[in-house]
């Protein structure tokens, strides 16, 4: 995952960033270079929220997808669903022992 990819899945506007403190883009693009990407996520973790507040990135809006197939209802019928045996079944019987 490239630098640009991580700050794009973290929501936060790289190029708003770069404009407004280059001192931490260039800080913070120095250590992705250095650290792997779960180590940069876990060190620099505390500054995503802030970042996230004050660079928010522009998402489109996502079309809701069409639905192609309708839905049907289906009719229960009793007689099917009272067959199922749906009560408790315990797994062992117990042994009666006969008292004669």
């Amino acid at each position: 995952m490239t630098f640009e990819e991580f700050f794009a899945k973290k929501k936060i506007d790289l190029l708003a960033l770069k404009a407004g403190m280059p001192s931490l883009y260039d800080e913070f693009k120095n250590h992705y270079e250095q650290m792997s990407e779960k180590s940069f996520d876990h060190s620099k973790k505390f500054w995503f929220n802030k970042l996230r507040l004050d660079f928010p990135l522009k998402e489109e809006p996502k079309s809701a997808p069409a639905v192609s197939n309708p839905t049907t209802e289906t009719q229960n019928n009793p007689a099917e669903t009272s067959q199922s045996g749906g009560g408790y079944k315990p797994l062992f019987r117990k042994k009666i022992n006969p008292s004669t």
